[in-house]
Order: structure tokens, then sequence, then C-alpha cells
């Protein structure tokens, strides 16, 4: 793991090139964590995404971390700004660490520059990928750990080896649950329907596609969906942490963009409103 150039570690900034121990323990250890889009060096939804790591902490852990949001919000423009980051857009990555301090309950906090984007927050829909289904569980489903992450960077590779860009998910009875950690739709004759939250909880970004889908108009439903579904939809679609992806095909099947093409005029709002958030 090559060390980041910067980190802010509980409120400090930090040289990643000197402090390497908080980077080896994201290679050894389990953590919650969370993935931040940017504006302008400024995180968006950030105490969405603090509310929803805080919450799968106290599930797994059973302590409830409490976080200073405007310290933090500075810290990670601090942190962007030390790396020479672009100003468009830029990921960020928090991790909440177990504290290895005897008897301390309380986690580490620990943020990295993930990597840039090319456009302002969630502003446009992305290259249209090719997918592939894979089937696996993995423990905790619908948290964001360790595991997770390995797991998604794992079928991400093994989908970009087979020639496509992002693996699906489904479970093993067959149904379709999720891009990885991020949440799946699939559209139907002017509809999107999307697995219930007891089978992918809620996140972020599922939030950010109930209100982007709001603002265009489409309605949107949460049943469970077939694997054997996926030939006869009319588009596919995930929301994840850079934004909208309308996929362009599975296998020999190939998909629409009309609902998506709605849905990307209204991306500019969910930028602006996340900025405040």
């Amino acid at each position: 793991m090559t060390p980041p150039q910067h980190i802010y570690l509980n409120g400090v900034l930090l040289d990643g090139r000197q402090e390497t121990l908080s980077a080896q323990r994201l290679l050894q250890d389990n953590y919650v964590h969370a993935a931040v889009n940017t504006s302008a060096h400024s995180p968006l939804y950030l105490e969405k995404h603090l509310a929803y790591a805080a919450e799968s902490y106290r599930k797994l852990y059973g302590t409830v971390p409490q976080f200073d949001t405007m310290q933090l919000r500075e810290g990670i423009e601090a942190l962007l700004d030390a790396d020479r980051m672009p100003r468009l857009g830029n990921i960020v990555r928090i991790y909440l660490l177990p504290s290895q301090r005897s008897g301390d309950a309380v986690p580490d906090l620990l943020a990295m520059a993930d990597h840039s984007t090319i456009y302002r927050g969630y502003e446009l829909i992305s290259i249209r990928p090719k997918a592939i289904l894979t089937n696996y569980e993995i423990p905790f489903c619908g948290h964001r750990t360790a595991v997770s992450l390995t797991t998604s960077r794992y079928m991400q590779a093994f989908a970009e080896r087979t020639g496509c860009h992002v693996a699906l998910h489904c479970n093993r009875a067959e149904r379709l649950i999720s891009c990885g950690e991020y949440p799946v739709f699939l559209a139907r004759d002017g509809a999107l329907f999307t697995p219930p939250a007891e089978t992918f909880p809620a996140c972020t970004e599922r939030d950010l596609m109930f209100r982007a889908c709001s603002l265009a108009g489409i309605p949107i439903t949460e049943r469970n969906i077939a694997a054997s579904e996926i030939p006869g939809a009319d588009e596919l679609m995930v929301f994840n942490h850079t934004g909208l992806q309308s996929l362009l095909s599975l296998g020999n099947y190939y998909f629409y963009n009309l609902l998506a093409l709605r849905i990307e005029k209204v991306l500019r709002t969910i930028t602006e409103e996340g900025l405040q958030a």
C-alpha cells in the first residue's frame, strides 16, 4: 500500500509518509468506512455519511461515535489542499477504526484522499459501463466494513478481468442485491425498482437516488428483484460514491438510458443540496 501524502487523524493533519501506522492498520484491522464526494474541496452530505457510519459502528462495536462535524469539514478541506487535489470533485474515505488504546471505546477517525473525479460533485452521469452478475454472500451485509470494501474491490477486479467495468451482486436466493457496497435500480415501463431496505439497508447513495427520482418525477418502488428479471429490464442503474451509472449491458442483454438522462438533469440540484447538508 503506497503511503498517502497526508492523512487527517483525530483532528490533526499529518504527513502520511511519516505517519505510516494508520495506513498499515487499514490492511490489518477491521473498520467502518464512508466514501464522501466533494465539490471545491467541500464534502457533500457529510452529516448523512457520518450518521450512517456511526449507526453501523454502534451495531457492530456497541459504541456511538461522536463527531465535530465542522472541524471534520475543515479538516477535509485542509487535507485536499495539502494534497493539491483538483477543485472539481474528489473522493475522501473516512475510516472509523477501533481504538488501540487500552480501555478507550472511542474510535480513531482517519480521513484520506482516495481519488479525483472529472466533474463537480454528482453532476454528470458516468460513461455507460458493462456489467457482470456475481453470486456471493458477505458477513454484516449492509454495513460498510473492511470486509465489504475488500470484497467489492475484488469483484471489481474480477469484472475488469472479464472485460467489464462493474460487478452486480445477487445472493443465494438469486435475488439482485447491489453493486458491491452501492444500491442498484431496475427500470421497467417508466418506473424504477430497488431491493427493499431489509435486503440492502439504507445508505447515503440510496437516499440521494430517491431524492433525484422525486425531483425528476420518476416513481420508485422497493421490492425483491429476481435475477431472472434482468433480461426484461429497460434500464439498470447504480448510484455510487461518484454518482449515477447507467449500465450499458449485462452479458448479451443491452439496456436503454432514457430515465437515467432524466435523472441526470437534476444531479446539479443534488450536488447543491449536498453542500448545505
